[in-house]
């Protein structure tokens, strides 16, 4: 559902929480990079706001616990303030 995040084009925003390499030992070595993250939700469906022109994020409700990601999957990784 692309158009729920208007000017993000459909990309989720996440709270880098860890950055992991996992071997699996059981596999030929098999070395897996990941990272931990903690997904955000948008305000106002994704769309700048009026008084600052950004968008506007916030902790989803899952935001206790974290989800592993493959680090290839990661599009950008920037900072938010």
């Amino acid at each position: 559902m692309e158009e729920m995040y208007a000017v993000l084009g459909g990309r989720l925003l996440a709270n880098q929480v860890a950055l992991l390499k996992l071997r699996d030992y059981r596999c030929d070595d098999t070395l897996h990079q990941v990272a931990g993250v903690q997904m955000l939700t948008l305000v106002n469906s994704g769309y700048p706001s009026d008084q600052h022109g950004l968008v506007a994020v916030q902790m989803s409700e899952e935001a206790q616990g974290f989800t592993t990601v493959i680090i290839g999957t990661i599009l950008v990784l920037a900072p938010l303030i």
